[in-house]
């Protein structure tokens, strides 16, 4: 008896220290994420989004922007993306050291044709109730580049203003984005795997912008992070092929989807689950393989279309692929290859 009591004593001392343990870990986590201002921000950004952007530059305005934004460690949420053929837009979001302070940094790239530039911004307005972000540059601050997020239960407002590249001497109106949410279900298995968000610095940028009037580069082989060393990605190659007897001209495009759900129940197509696109490419008619960077480790829908009429619409008389079923899963690290086929005319 005296050894069985004994021995409940010593299990519900070691539960206690357990208990007391799990509390001030918790206690931690919850007095770090306070010293990362617009800490909830991470938890307001995963999901795929979509909506129209409109814009003053030379890239123009976009009908659509999918955008597929998932946890790739701890503390940091990306997208990879591309708005046709000529515009790439990669986002980041994570944490950083900046004058001996954890700071969100927010790190765009972007290219049109064949300029590029990659620019870093940190998180210097919050309104956390409100659902409001604001991004200036790290150096020249407001002077240079703002973009403001506005979140509004499941919409979400982005709107970029800039000095033209040192051109103008106040602000001007650079580009908005007026997206919805698609899905967070695409979230799910990294935020599980990652156990995000932790308030985790994912670089040191004491000294990244030394010597420097502004917290933009125009070539990549300074930027200190690169988007070719982020983490829990994969690439993907696609071979595409077109049927003999289905004929394409120089002007046409190829146009690859990649979805998180099937767009198709059975032979009925689901309109509504366009929501769930992840990705997409637009290609020469000539294109045989295309090799796709930084994609999100998951299970993929491949869909493959050209339009003949040029009207940006896949309608009768289009070629699509047969196979609505074509699906394949990404690991982290992965180079896979998949193979999809045009030859369907669209009814």
């Amino acid at each position: 008896m005296k050894r069985n009591v004994g021995h409940s004593i010593y299990l519900l001392l070691c539960l206690g220290i357990l208990l007391l343990a799990n509390s001030c870990k918790q206690n931690n986590t919850e007095n770090n994420t306070q010293n990362v201002t617009g800490f909830g921000f991470f938890n307001r950004i995963p999901g795929l989004w979509n909506g129209p952007v409109s814009s003053s530059t030379t890239a123009g305005s976009f009908n659509t922007w999918y955008i597929d934004f998932r946890p790739i460690s701890a503390g940091q949420v990306s997208q990879f993306s591309l708005l046709d053929t000529n515009t790439v837009n990669n986002i980041s979001f994570f944490i950083v050291k900046y004058n001996d302070q954890l700071k969100i940094a927010m790190r765009t790239e972007g290219c049109h044709h064949d300029t590029c530039c990659v620019t870093y911004e940190v998180m210097d307005s919050v309104a956390e109730s409100e659902g409001y972000y604001r991004f200036s540059d790290f150096v020249k601050g407001k002077k240079r580049a703002v973009t403001t997020f506005k979140f509004t239960n499941d919409k979400l407002v982005v709107t970029t203003y800039t000095n033209k590249f040192n051109t103008s001497d106040t602000l001007v109106w650079h580009s908005t984005w007026n997206a919805k949410s698609g899905s967070k279900n695409n979230t799910l298995e990294a935020v599980s795997h990652f156990n995000y968000p932790q308030p985790v610095m994912t670089r040191d940028f004491s000294n990244a912008f030394n010597n420097m009037t502004e917290s933009i580069f125009f070539k990549f082989d300074n930027d200190p992070y690169s988007s070719l060393s982020q983490p829990y990605v994969g690439s993907m190659t696609i071979n595409i092929s077109v049927a003999a007897n289905l004929p394409v001209n120089n002007s046409d495009q190829i146009f690859l989807v990649f979805t998180t759900e099937p767009l198709f129940q059975g032979l009925a197509y689901k309109p509504d689950n366009l929501k769930y696109i992840s990705r997409y490419v637009l290609l020469g008619a000539s294109s045989k393989s295309y090799q796709l960077k930084n994609v999100h480790p998951g299970k993929y829908y491949l869909y493959s279309l050209i339009d003949r009429n040029h009207d940006g619409t896949y309608m009768t008389g289009d070629y699509m692929s047969s196979n609505i079923t074509n699906t394949f899963t990404l690991g982290d690290s992965q180079n896979i290859s998949v193979n999809t086929s045009i030859d369907f005319i669209i009814p």
